[in-house]
């Protein structure tokens, strides 16, 4: 490790920008810089740094809550003040605002830099190489599969709840020809302290093909395919309150998901080993170990786990009540689904339920990207698919880029 201290750029301004913030700066080792992009958010954060401390609360696994202090040393919305000199720029926002992050990175890229998608989402890698060009060669990329807490904002700048983490959280890393300052799952691991443990997967694609994708479009799917339309009176509890038919879905998803996963490992076109992505069930008992009271199959697995006990649908006031928001739908679909049939199609894995799936989520956005089985659809251009950046071979899938000619 390099004399100094680590630094850090936080990118965003939501709940996890926060979160991930707070947990640097409140370590003694680290200089910490947030930016936000959108201005007028960027001023009202820094303002309220420069006044007082951001406090982050931790809920601890025996139901205490502990209080750390922090003290970002700047928030602000010029890329070259925050990313000057930083060892690991950390994107921890919604997937639909990663391109513009990455816009605003690339005319400072070198061969030092380091990004994480802390999450970074199916596809993150491929829009990483497209928006940075001949420069992500030189760069270091890291994606995760979720972000490490689940978090609130109790006070915007200046408290943030960390609710809870998983045990392990797995995440890609595609080094460039760069040499990384600090070595940085350890800088990582280091600003969050022993939870969750950050694990390295052997490929980009073992991180992107876990079948966790599919939790939240499914568990959307179950709740609201036969709604009636009539508005409710309160928000239904999102994954406690999840059928058994749902979780069959869930499975079904998820083994497709394998399907194309050891389609790419018994290529004899690449030599990628994917043994190492799990089925659904499989995921969670890991990843929430000892959160979970019945593991008996994967309905009780995701219904008896305390980390979503709280949980409900997005709605939005309709008519005098409730009823859902599918705008996050875009998201799954963009950064999640579209991107899986996109590698499916190209090993030639038939997926029928991912399929099903897709059109449904699609038609309730307002959307179009499959049609008729293929990635034809107007939206695809705004899709982190595979497609979209011309990789249409397996060896393309697993280098993340075209190779020139």
């Amino acid at each position: 490790m390099s004399s100094g201290p680590l630094k850090i750029c936080v990118c965003g301004g939501g709940s996890n920008a926060h979160l991930v913030a707070a947990f640097s700066a409140s370590n003694p080792d680290t200089e910490t810089r947030i930016l936000d992009l959108n201005e007028e958010e960027a001023t009202k954060w820094e303002n309220l740094v420069d006044k007082k401390e951001m406090v982050l609360s931790i809920n601890e696994d025996n139901g205490t809550k502990r209080e750390v202090k922090a003290k970002p040393r700047m928030v602000t919305s010029n890329p070259k003040e925050a990313l000057n000199g930083c060892d690991l720029i950390i994107l921890t926002t919604s997937a639909m605002d990663h391109g513009k992050y990455l816009q605003a990175i690339e005319p400072l890229a070198s061969k030092n830099t380091v990004i994480v998608g802390l999450p970074g989402k199916p596809g993150f890698e491929y829009l990483c190489y497209n928006i940075l060009g001949n420069k992500a060669d030189l760069c270091t990329f890291l994606s995760f599969e979720e972000p490490s807490w689940t978090s609130k904002i109790i006070e915007f700048g200046n408290h943030v709840e960390a609710l809870g983490a998983m045990q392990v959280l797995v995440g890609s890393i595609v080094r460039g020809r760069g040499i990384c300052r600090r070595p940085p799952l350890m800088c990582l691991q280091m600003i969050h302290g022993s939870k969750p443990l950050f694990r390295p997967s052997k490929h980009f694609l073992e991180v992107t093909l876990m079948p966790n994708t599919f939790l939240c479009p499914v568990i959307m799917h179950g709740q609201w395919n036969k709604w009636d339309g009539k508005p409710l009176s309160e928000a239904p509890l999102f994954y406690h309150g999840m059928s058994k038919e749902t979780a069959e879905i869930l499975n079904t998803c998820s083994q497709e998901c394998l399907e194309v996963s050891r389609a790419i490992t018994t290529s004899e076109k690449v030599k990628v080993d994917l043994t190492s992505v799990q089925d659904l069930y499989q995921w969670c008992l890991e990843r929430f170990k000892g959160d979970i009271s019945n593991n008996a199959d994967l309905h009780s697995t995701i219904t008896t786990n305390k980390q979503f006990a709280d949980v409900k649908h997005t709605m939005k006031e309709a008519d005098g009540g409730l009823v859902p928001d599918f705008g996050r739908l875009v998201e799954d679909l963009e950064a999640g689904l579209v991107v899986i049939k996109g590698i499916a199609l190209i090993v030639e894995v038939p997926t029928p339920q991912t399929d099903e799936l897709i059109k449904w989520c699609q038609e309730k956005v307002g959307k179009e990207y499959l049609v008729n089985g293929e990635l034809t659809g107007s939206d695809v251009a705004t899709s982190r698919c595979p497609q979209r950046f011309g990789l249409c071979t397996v060896e393309a899938l697993v280098n993340g880029k075209v190779e020139e000619q």
